[in-house]
């Protein structure tokens, strides 16, 4: 059975991810996996996970006593046991009602062959925020009116905070910051940027991905004098309202004292060019303090 936790929301809203309890998804939806389980889900697998470990030594030793007792009773032991097939340890595979598939974490069929994994940071960090600034360590980036902040997950990175604006259920527009470990081997601007629009392109960042097309596939770029490298790409997608997003990733030294690098996000749907004109507002804004 598939382990209690938040998955990557099987109705297809990108960046969200709903609860699965053990039996049925949650109404709660978040940007965040590490969130807690919503109010009232039941309790995590691993809670029952002595009860299972138990129940399988009690059938291990039943086992035991059974094979004693027919050699004792002249049973037949050399011919080959016959296996139940084992009908409770497979996964399901997720539909698309989220209110009765079993989760999987690998992705669809559809985008398996084509995904770039995602790195997972095991740093943190917090930066204090400025009014009217999304802000992480020494990178900058002016807030867009009348979108929301709150937390987003970019699993390569950390102290990411950013600022989201839906366009409809399950597809949003956003802007983020955030860092990227040298420990977890982003030291090279090009680089890091390159695998970051690759595995956003490919993963489930982006399910019923179809094709990618760089507008600019490469280029550096300075910011407050602080070298940095611009990805900018158009994301497409199948069974959406919109054909996809025009995403892009700036990735900023931030000088030699630090051991991190800095991170801008961001993605608005193909046409919208009014969020578009905002977003190309935000990334003229980029500083480093």
């Amino acid at each position: 059975m598939a382990v209690n936790g938040w998955y990557p929301d099987p109705g297809g809203a990108r960046w969200r991810f709903r609860y699965w309890d053990g039996s049925a998804w949650s109404e709660e939806t978040t940007t965040d996996p590490a969130s807690p389980p919503p109010a009232g889900v039941a309790a995590p697998a691993k809670a029952r996970k002595g009860w299972l470990i138990a129940l399988g030594v009690l059938v291990v030793i039943v086992g035991v006593v059974v094979a004693l007792v027919l050699r004792g009773t002249g049973g037949r032991t050399g011919e080959e046991p016959t296996v139940r097939a084992d009908t409770v340890s497979s996964t399901p595979t997720v539909s698309a009602s989220p209110k009765t598939a079993t989760p999987t974490p690998t992705p669809s069929s559809d985008t398996a062959s084509q995904a770039s994994p995602c790195p997972t940071t095991l740093k943190t960090g917090n930066t204090t925020q400025v009014d009217g600034k999304l802000m992480a360590d020494t990178l900058s980036a002016d807030t867009i009116p009348g979108w929301a902040l709150g937390p987003m997950w970019l699993a390569p990175a950390y102290d990411v905070h950013a600022q989201t604006d839906e366009i409809y259920p399950g597809w949003m527009s956003n802007i983020a910051v955030g860092l990227l470990s040298n420990s977890d081997g982003f030291v090279d601007i090009s680089t890091s940027a390159g695998q970051l629009m690759d595995c956003f392109a490919s993963s489930g960042y982006y399910q019923a991905f179809t094709g990618r097309e760089d507008i600019i596939p490469g280029e550096q770029v300075t910011i407050s004098g602080h070298a940095a490298w611009r990805i900018e790409s158009n994301i497409y997608v199948s069974g959406q309202r919109v054909p996809g997003d025009v995403a892009d990733i700036i990735v900023v030294d931030l000088g030699s004292d630090k051991d991190h690098l800095g991170l801008f996000f961001s993605s608005y749907s193909i046409g919208d060019d009014a969020r578009g004109a905002k977003v190309d507002a935000a990334i003229a804004s980029l500083a480093v303090a």
